[in-house]
């Protein structure tokens, strides 16, 4: 017979019905949920009376731990990625030894928070750490089981006293893990309807498009208008061309013109050069004739001399000179006479002389002015010549500037048959612009939608999480009213009106502390609030009126209050 065997209690005596806890300094809500899990002080004296038996297993249990985990190849990765297996165990060490201390406290709730921060954000799945964490159960019962099934008492005692504190570790943790994964899903939603509501593309995009559509019907008009003013040009150049073509005869005629008479010029340069040469021939006469002239005078001189004589030497003879001094008389007459006709000859001479000379002179000066109509006959000719050629140029470019216009008009006709496809690609353009904008704010309900939900679960937020909740609750409001204006949205001035129900309102109106109230940010807080929700039912009301340009003012002004609200909030939000 054994005397040492003993045999546990029944089941539902370790159990207990016990609904409150007797450690304090943890906070009431943890303070609830220890006492429904059964754990006290005694519960936790039974710990440190387990640790005495687990301590010396510490290394043991840690190495056996990674061990498995390291086993799984996601895990691995995991602690690859984040850490290393150095320092991880010496963290499980520190968890270890905090937790077989057993002394439930601030600080000891505060490490398992932590703990689930830490979880979430390097995303480790609620499954692989709740494996992990009932793997780390398993070894210490497993050891206590084995140390003290000869106590059958204590070691059951011992078991659920650690498998109680270990359910409350993983409970807080997972708990905390799931707050936390929650709020980052909801802050990442948050942040993605903040980006959204803040987009002013959609309204930039539609009326972008009705700019679009303006200027393809002003390329309309203005391609009408070229094409009109083409045509023109086509039939100004066809008449200039018939023109030309005229000219062009003129021109050659004229031409012609000129050539006979610059040819009769020539003929008349040919007779003057024969004038010129009987002027000369004259001119040489009258010098002969002056010689002869000379020559009679001198001889009219001698005569009148020799008969002066003849009178003196009939003077001398008497009466016998008589006839000879009447001969001589008469021969002096003669000679007289003769002198007299040479003197009026003489001045017949110089005066016909003076006249050739004259017309010879004219004649000269007439020669210049045929030599000088010849050169510019020559030159008219070559001008003339020029003229013609340019016309006839002028000619091919007008030809050729009609032939261009033609092909403008095809052109211009082609553009306009362009425009009219991008008219009718813009105005599809312009419905899909409209549709993505619908679009956009549709998904963005949706999100919203799918935001809400997360308040339906019961994540806790502190204050700095309220605030940047609100932030985003703030732009959904300004989006509406945006999304109204486009004409997707429906509101009434009743669902703006308030600037205390909104979740901001709520929070700013609410129990706050002095920690936050003291905020020069929190008290400059109200005003710009007050304004974004009075702009806000302005611009509503003046839409319902069909005031667009009215509620578009009014949101203007909204948006300027709402950037304070979000400047202020954001404040807050690093004070704290």
């Amino acid at each position: 017979m054994n005397l040492f065997h003993r045999k546990t209690k029944s089941w539902n005596e370790y159990i207990g019905n016990t609904i409150s806890s007797d450690i304090s300094h943890v906070g009431e809500r943890v303070k609830e949920r220890l006492g429904l899990m059964g754990i006290n002080q005694d519960l936790l004296t039974k710990v440190k009376e387990a640790a005495s038996i687990l301590a010396p297993y510490k290394s043991q249990i840690v190495a056996q731990f990674y061990e498995s985990i390291t086993s799984v190849e996601q895990l691995n990765k995991m602690i690859v990625q984040h850490s290393t297996l150095d320092r991880l165990r010496m963290t499980m060490e520190k968890y270890l030894e905090q937790f077989l201390h057993a002394e439930v406290n601030q600080e000891y709730v505060m490490t398992r928070i932590v703990i689930g921060q830490v979880h979430s954000r390097i995303h480790l799945t609620a499954e692989h750490f709740i494996t992990a964490h009932h793997l780390l159960i398993q070894i210490m019962t497993t050891i206590l089981m084995e140390k003290l099934h000869h106590t059958p008492d204590r070691m059951m005692k011992a078991v659920l006293a650690v498998q109680k504190l270990a359910a409350f570790d993983q409970q807080l943790i997972v708990e905390v893990y799931m707050e936390e994964t929650f709020k980052s899903f909801l802050f990442g939603v948050s942040d993605m309807l903040n980006h959204i509501s803040q987009l002013d593309t959609t309204r930039q995009l539609i009326r972008e498009m009705d700019k679009q559509m303006e200027e393809t019907h002003s390329v309309a008009a203005a391609t009408e208008e070229m094409n009109a003013s083409i045509l023109e040009v086509a039939n100004y150049a066809t008449k200039v061309s018939e023109g030309t073509d005229d000219a062009v005869q003129s021109a050659e005629q004229s031409k012609r013109v000129i050539n006979n008479a610059l040819s009769g010029i020539q003929q008349m340069g040919v007779v003057y050069d024969q004038v010129m040469e009987q002027m000369n021939h004259l001119h040489k006469e009258f010098e002969h004739t002056q010689d002869v002239v000379k020559i009679i005078r001198d001889i009219a001189d001698q005569t009148n001399l020799l008969a002066l004589n003849a009178s003196i030497e009939a003077a001398r003879a008497g009466e016998e000179g008589r006839g000879f001094s009447i001969v001589a008389a008469e021969v002096r007459k003669l000679a007289e006479h003769t002198k007299e006709q040479i003197n009026q000859i003489t001045k017949n001479v110089a005066s016909l002389q003076m006249v050739s000379n004259q017309v010879r002179q004219q004649l000269t000066e007439t020669g210049k002015l045929v030599e000088k109509s010849v050169h510019e006959a020559q030159l008219a000719d070559s001008a003339l010549q020029e003229i013609v050629s340019t016309i006839q140029k002028i000619n091919h470019a007008t030809t050729q500037i009609a032939a261009m216009a033609e092909e403008q008009t095809a052109s211009v006709t082609d553009i306009a048959f362009r425009n009219s496809v991008i008219s009718n690609h813009s105005t599809d353009a312009q419905e899909i612009a409209r549709k993505t904008a619908k679009t956009v704010f549709d998904l963005s309900k949706q999100i919203e939608g799918y935001r809400n939900s997360f308040f339906n679960i019961n994540v806790k937020l502190n204050f700095k999480d309220t605030i940047r909740v609100a932030k985003t609750d703030h732009l959904l409001w300004k989006w509406k009213i945006y999304n109204m204006l486009l004409g997707l949205e429906t509101l009434s001035s009743e669902q703006v009106a308030s600037h205390e129900v909104c979740r901001l309102g709520k929070w700013y109106y609410g129990e706050l502390p002095d920690q936050i109230k003291n905020q020069a940010s929190y008290k400059e807080l109200e005003e710009p609030h007050k304004a974004v929700h009075s702009f806000a039912k302005k611009a509503v009301e003046k839409y319902e009126s069909g005031d667009v340009a009215g509620a578009q003012e009014a949101f203007n002004q909204l948006q300027l209050a709402s950037d304070q609200v979000i400047a202020l909030l954001t404040q807050l939000e690093a004070e704290l």
